[in-house]
C-alpha cells in the first residue's frame, strides 16, 4: 500500500509542473448585445473564439480587446503568443439583460421584448422562429436603409 502512495506521490509530482505551462482561467461574464473592453498583459499573435455564436472579439491592436456577448450560454476564448503558447483562457458566461426583458411564452413559442420605455419584440437566440425572423427581417430592412441614406448624406451632387 506504501508503494501505491508513493507512487501516486511522483506522477503528481511529474504532472504539475505540465499543467502550469498552460494558460490560466480567468471568468468573465459578459451581457448579451453588448461590448466589454478587455487588456492583455502581453501581446497576442493569434486568438481562438470557442463558440462564436455566444461570445465574439474584435481586435483593437494586440494588446487590446473588445468582447461581445451574442447569447446566452457559456464559452471560452484562447490568446496565443508569438510562440503559439496559450498565455490566457478566458471563459465567457453571456447573460441577457433580465432587468429590462420580457419573455412572454405562447404554449412553446417565446417572444422577447426589451421594456427599456415602451416593451418592444427583440431578437433573441431560442424564440419562436416566427419572431425572430419578424423582427430580424424588421431589423435589416431598417440598416439598409439607414446605410443607403448614408451613403447619399453629401447634400448635392458631385462635380
Amino acid at each position: 500500500m506504501r508503494r501505491i502512495f508513493t507512487a501516486a506521490l511522483m506522477s503528481a509530482a511529474f504532472v504539475a509542473p505540465a499543467m502550469t505551462q498552460t494558460a490560466a482561467a480567468e471568468q468573465l461574464w459578459l451581457t448579451m448585445d453588448q461590448v466589454r473592453p478587455f487588456q492583455l498583459d502581453a501581446p497576442a499573435q493569434s486568438i481562438v473564439v470557442g463558440n462564436p455564436a455566444i461570445a465574439d472579439v474584435t481586435i483593437q491592436d494586440n494588446s487590446n480587446l473588445l468582447l461581445f456577448g451574442k447569447a446566452p450560454g457559456l464559452t471560452n476564448i484562447y490568446v496565443f503568443d508569438e510562440s503559439g503558447e496559450a498565455v490566457k483562457n478566458l471563459i465567457i458566461r453571456v447573460r441577457t439583460p433580465s432587468s429590462d426583458m420580457l419573455t412572454v411564452h405562447r404554449g412553446a413559442a417565446r417572444t422577447t421584448y426589451n421594456c427599456t420605455t415602451n416593451c418592444e419584440a427583440t431578437v433573441t437566440v431560442g424564440d419562436d422562429p416566427n419572431a425572430f425572423n419578424g423582427v430580424s427581417g424588421q431589423v435589416s430592412a431598417k440598416y439598409s436603409q439607414a446605410s443607403s441614406m448614408g451613403s447619399n448624406a453629401g447634400g448635392g451632387e458631385q462635380n
